[in-house]
């Protein structure tokens, strides 16, 4: 779903006349703003859901570690993952969402599959200044972050 928007905010952008604000589309015409603002929107929330599985990764290993169902070495793998999920959300381009991000992926670089890393720095406090930069900026975006916890019993 997020690649068919971007598709489709890529497409109106496109459309654009040379120099003109796409975004504004032909003419200044309202509904086509109406509808980037909304294209936009709807990339924030879908950025932000996607988000979510990254938390889900994250706080799952966190209580399999702390109830002693896996060693510290399972947890380092499953952030590891964590860091590839975060790589793939975007980050280019205007708004808090990609702003918050784009911070995120600096604070927490990917860790590439069989590279072992010495920190994934997940959890890390530049891991939480910017997590907490994207919760602000999904919540004000009416995009809140969530998790689903799945471990234990």
């Amino acid at each position: 779903m997020l690649t068919a928007t971007v598709l489709a905010t890529a497409s109106l952008g496109a459309c654009g006349a040379g120099g003109a604000d796409p975004a504004a589309g032909p003419a200044g015409d309202p509904t086509a703003a109406a509808s980037a603002a909304a294209a936009s929107a709807a990339d924030d929330a879908a950025t932000c859901a996607a988000y979510g599985d990254v938390l889900t990764i994250v706080e799952n290993a966190d209580l399999g570690l702390a109830e002693g169902r896996m060693a510290a070495q399972e947890q380092r793998g499953w952030y590891e993952l964590a860091t590839r999920v975060l790589d793939r959300l975007p980050s280019d381009g205007d708004g808090a969402v990609r702003s918050a991000v784009a911070a995120l992926q600096e604070a927490v670089p990917e860790v590439p599959t069989g590279t072992a890393a010495e920190s994934t720095g997940v959890g890390s406090p530049a891991w939480a200044q910017a997590e907490a930069e994207l919760a602000t900026a999904c919540e004000d975006a009416g995009a809140p972050l969530s998790l689903r916890v799945f471990t234990g019993g």
